[in-house]
């Protein structure tokens, strides 16, 4: 449902702007809403911090248009936009004794007249926004004599005695340790839900903006990469894009939203070396495996029940792979089907899965990879007694396969990526 206009608090349009002729933002368009708390991530350079100064007027832009709360922010004197617009910057330079109550009664500048000078009104709202970020305990100490989180809750509180209906935030926590850095985002998310506020924070943790933030702004070269849900843009694909890192991207546990794990870079590039890796697993145990070789390899699995973890990570991926129906054993069509992705592949791999009745045949399709003269490793983590439901046919079929085929621990499923080099090069190279 779109939005009523009355109901943007800030509004802008085609954005472009920059510093000494370089153009750094290049057409961003962005809106914010009462009671939302948006967060700004990008590589650096990518223009978060340029966009927030550019949306509180600090900077004037070439090209585009900014409202805020339906009016031009250009037709705005800078104290009017204070009003409106509360700045939490990225470094805050307080090296003055001035006591924590003085620093927040800054914020009332833009209502305090040259004349009158602070009024009943402004030293209550002072002591209210104190209160609320739980900086009126130490009121009368100098702020120079604060821990780095106590400051920066000593200047959120000097922008919330602004009254604003908007806060920008530039990297609020990237100087703080990580109880500090959650501590701060719930007091913002806590203050922006009580006030009706919204909230732009440009954030380096995607973690914890996942946690925290309604929506994501995704920046890359000066552009919005992408906008949505937290589930929506932290994606591995946008992770990769913009950043230029390898994640594992999951479900979080306890909150309604995602984690990030990065992942290792690879030390030594093999996407070259033009090989198709065949992964027969299941029950979680394939999830590592594709993760390592999809990055370095053509990839496929099968055949994997479609609840299961590992084809969770099949599809977050795009990996090539047979699914099976829930609490149905491998069809004969899915088998052949698996037949036919060993045929195309170069490698096959069986990891340590439990196999009963209705997946016995994968491990069939590992004996027929091996008859075909296929490179065949084993992932033998667990005993295979401790994994066989079939009254014995799993074990004896998976020892004497593991005669014919590299067998390796699950501390060594890192090596992956050299052993098959190392192998079917040798391979190649005898023939």
């Amino acid at each position: 449902m779109q939005e009523k206009y009355s109901e943007v608090l800030i509004e802008a349009f085609g954005i472009r702007c920059g510093y000494e002729g370089r153009e750094v933002l290049k057409g961003v368009t962005i809106s914010l809403l009462p009671g939302e708390l948006v967060g700004l991530l990008g590589p650096n350079g990518a223009g978060k911090s340029t966009l927030i100064k550019t949306l509180s007027k600090v900077l004037r832009p070439i090209a585009g248009t900014i409202y805020v709360e339906g009016e031009d922010i250009g037709s705005l004197s800078f104290r009017e936009v204070a009003k409106k617009i509360g700045v939490v910057p990225q470094e805050t330079m307080l090296d003055y004794k001035f006591t924590v109550y003085d620093v927040v009664m800054m914020g009332r500048n833009p209502y305090i007249s040259r004349f009158k000078g602070e009024t009943r009104l402004d030293r209550e709202v002072v002591m209210e926004v104190m209160r609320a970020t739980n900086t009126l305990e130490f009121a009368d100490r100098f702020i120079t004599e604060l821990s780095g989180g106590e400051k920066q809750r000593v200047i959120l509180a000097r922008a919330l005695a602004q009254q604003p209906k908007i806060l920008l935030l530039d990297e609020p926590t990237s100087h703080l340790d990580i109880s500090y850095q959650i501590e701060m985002l719930n007091l913002i998310k806590r203050l922006i839900k009580e006030k009706n506020m919204g909230a732009l924070s440009a954030l380096h943790d995607p973690n914890l903006a996942s946690q925290f933030c309604d929506k994501i702004i995704l920046m890359k070269d000066g552009k919005i990469y992408d906008f949505g849900a937290p589930k929506d843009v932290l994606t591995s694909k946008n992770l990769k894009e913009v950043f230029n890192i390898d994640v594992i991207v999951k479900e979080h546990p306890v909150y309604n939203s995602v984690y990030i794990l990065p992942l290792s870079k690879v030390n030594r590039d093999y996407t070259s070396f033009n090989k198709r890796i065949h992964i027969i697993c299941g029950g979680g145990t394939g999830s590592k495996i594709i993760y390592l070789l999809h990055r370095q390899f053509e990839v496929s699995a099968g055949v994997i029940n479609i609840l299961d973890s590992d084809a969770d990570v099949c599809n977050e991926l795009g990996i090539d792979a047979i699914f099976e129906a829930p609490f149905s054993p491998i069809s004969e069509e899915n088998y052949r089907k698996n037949l036919s992705m060993i045929d195309a592949s170069d490698v096959v791999i069986i990891s340590s899965l439990p196999f009963g009745e209705g997946n016995i045949s994968n491990l069939k399709a590992f004996e027929y990879a091996v008859n075909r003269g296929k490179m065949t490793i084993m992932v033998d983590d667990s005993p295979i007694e401790t994994r066989d439901f079939t009254g014995g046919k799993a074990i004896s079929l998976w020892n004497r396969l593991k005669e014919m085929s590299i067998t390796i621990g699950n501390d060594e499923v890192e090596n992956l990526p050299e052993i098959i080099y190392e192998r079917v090069g040798a391979t190649q190279t005898r023939g």
